[in-house]
């Protein structure tokens, strides 16, 4: 039978928390690197918008 005392509630507790931390700082990462696949698609899908406008135009201005 394991013993339950308030010197291992603390050292369970203790573990607990260097796992939330290191849980924290995995999370920040992935986050971050999501953030910057999301803003890199952001950057394509705006840039061949444009190039599909100005496509557009252009073959607009030739049929007149």
């Amino acid at each position: 039978m394991v013993k339950r005392t308030v010197e291992s509630a603390h050292s369970r507790l203790d573990g607990l928390e260097k796992d939330m931390i290191a849980l924290q700082t995995e999370v920040k990462i992935q986050f971050k690197e999501v953030f910057l696949r999301i803003k890199r698609l952001e950057a394509v899908l705006i840039a061949s918008s444009g190039a599909t406008i100005l496509m557009l135009i252009m073959i607009l201005s030739r049929m007149e």
